[in-house]
């Protein structure tokens, strides 16, 4: 082999393998560091490769481990040779025993980790059998503690009866009038439910309002007014209605709109469906402050202050006090109520005659119900109402106005109160809007109300001639220069001929 190609040969070997074998051959001329010449190390290695003392092959098998300690020189060539590769041959075999030993304390470590985890997992094991067993004597010792099931309607039945027998005999050692006030005064027991349990369902729902979950009161007073199931109310009236009423402190609400659209029958049937007591107190011009909350009186011969009409009504937990047509009230007369209808939890009566001061109770509610929103006969159709003190409208939080029904609720409800057919009821309603935009425009004074419908439905389904029964319900309810644009809405919307098939169709 040629210088070169011994040289070509050696320069493929890397550079820490030709490091250690011119530490085994004890070359000391050249710097044998990390940093050594390699062009210098396959000089010198050519030399001893073509002196005999070394060969390609053997360079080649040196491994790249950290050197062996260098053998001491011999100028012999021989033995230099035979040492070289003793070195070699220890090195190799001690990095065998070196990988074997690590690969056996790896095994060691895996082992014991092993052998740890097993154990952990037995003790988890253990324990977790051992809760589960202390648990299950837990709940067994409870099972045993635990009273025996009790049967609440008999308990009810106990209390009512025991209950029963007491005013039995209270009842027999009084009077009625005192039994009817012990009664009276004492506070109904509420319930929580959902408004859609108590209030029909599509009555709870306008257009993405939906309020059916909302959680009112039930307050089972014996004084509530009956329901009226075919009551239609406007649902976003009722929502609102609902939340003033939330509470032990609730708004008060005054309503305002045309006769006829259900003001005061939208406040009695909410008492009704919450079974709360409703007290109406109908306002005129001539009331005054001692007709609803009370003055002096001759009682067998004494002078004594007695309570009106709210002066009791506010003493009743939960009661709903509506102050109807309270537009016609001398708004001196009403400024008495200011202190009562003051959201406060301090507001009370106080008697001016004798300086008792009534608190009003827990959750008692001001409801107004007006054609005007409390600012007088603007429109000129409600004579007699007077403009209310801005101090006094101010005291209810919310204005509800109300309108009339659209078409289709309207006849359904015409037709479901009086039992006329649906195809007449719609013909009814039908004049009735015709009659409304005259209202609106301004050619008739006011518009037919609900009630007026009523009365008008009855009368032909009893019988009554379609002509007579319009002048006796409708006509006749308005200014005589009215008459004219009244009968022309009947003739352009009733056909008789027609109305009288709807009413056997």
């Amino acid at each position: 082999m040629t210088t070169a190609q011994i040289q070509r040969q050696l320069s493929l070997v890397p550079l820490r393998v030709l490091i250690n074998a011119a530490n085994a051959l004890g070359i000391k001329e050249l710097n044998l560091g990390a940093t050594a010449d390699k062009a210098a190390l396959i000089d010198a290695l050519e030399t001893r490769i073509n002196n005999g003392q070394i060969t390609i092959d053997q360079i080649k098998g040196t491994t790249a481990a950290p050197a062996a300690p260098a053998a001491p020189a011999f100028t012999g060539d021989a033995t230099t040779l035979e040492l070289a590769r003793k070195i070699l041959s220890q090195s190799q075999a001690l990095n065998v025993s070196t990988t074997e030993a690590r690969q056996q304390q790896q095994r060691d470590i895996d082992a014991r980790i092993g052998a740890a985890v097993s154990q952990c997992q037995g003790a988890a094991a253990t324990a977790a059998q051992s809760a589960s067993d202390s648990i299950q004597k837990l709940e067994r010792q409870v099972a045993r503690l635990a009273p025996p099931e009790v049967d609440v309607a008999a308990i009810q039945r106990s209390i009512d009866s025991a209950v029963g027998a007491a005013f039995g005999a209270f009842r027999k050692d009084h009077t009625a009038e005192v039994v009817e006030a012990v009664a009276s005064s004492l506070p109904p027991v509420t319930r929580t439910v959902r408004a859609d349990s108590v209030f029909p369902a599509d009555a709870c729902k306008y257009g993405r309002t939906s309020f059916g979950a909302l959680k009112v009161q039930v307050w089972d007073d014996a004084a509530a007014p009956s329901i009226v199931a075919d009551y239609v109310f406007q649902p976003k009236h009722l929502h609102q209605a609902l939340l003033a009423l939330d509470g032990t402190l609730p708004h008060n609400c005054w309503l305002a709109g045309e006769r006829g659209t259900g003001k005061t029958e939208f406040v009695t049937q909410i008492a009704a469906r919450l079974l709360r007591r409703l007290v109406r107190v109908n306002f005129d011009e001539a009331l005054e402050r001692a007709d609803f909350i009370g003055g002096n009186t001759i009682e067998n011969g004494s002078v004594v202050w007695k309570g009106g009409i709210i002066t009791q009504a506010i003493q009743h937990p939960g009661c709903i006090v509506l102050l109807d047509e309270v537009g016609f009230a001398r708004p001196t007369a009403v400024a008495v109520l200011h202190s009562l209808c003051e959201r406060s939890p301090n507001r009370s009566l106080t008697v001016s005659e004798t300086g008792q001061r009534i608190p009003v109770a827990s959750s008692v509610a001001f409801f107004c119900a007006d054609n005007s929103n409390g600012h007088g006969n603007t429109s000129g159709n409600f004579g007699g109402v007077l403009e209310q003190n801005s101090a006094f409208i101010d005291r209810f939080s919310y204005t509800l106005r109300f309108d009339y029904l659209d078409a289709q609720s309207e006849a359904e409800l015409i037709s479901t109160r009086t039992g006329l057919s649906a195809a007449a009821a719609q013909i009814i309603v039908g004049f009735a809007t015709v009659a409304r935009q005259k209202a609106a425009a301004g050619l008739l004074t006011q518009p037919p109300s609900l009630r007026q419908l009523f009365a008008l439905a009855d009368a032909v389904k009893k019988g009554l001639p379609l002509d007579v029964a319009f002048e006796n319900a409708v006509v006749n309810k308005f200014h005589a220069d009215c008459a004219p644009e009244l009968l022309g809405c009947f003739a352009a919307t009733f056909d008789e001929a027609s109305f009288k098939q709807a009413l056997v169709g």
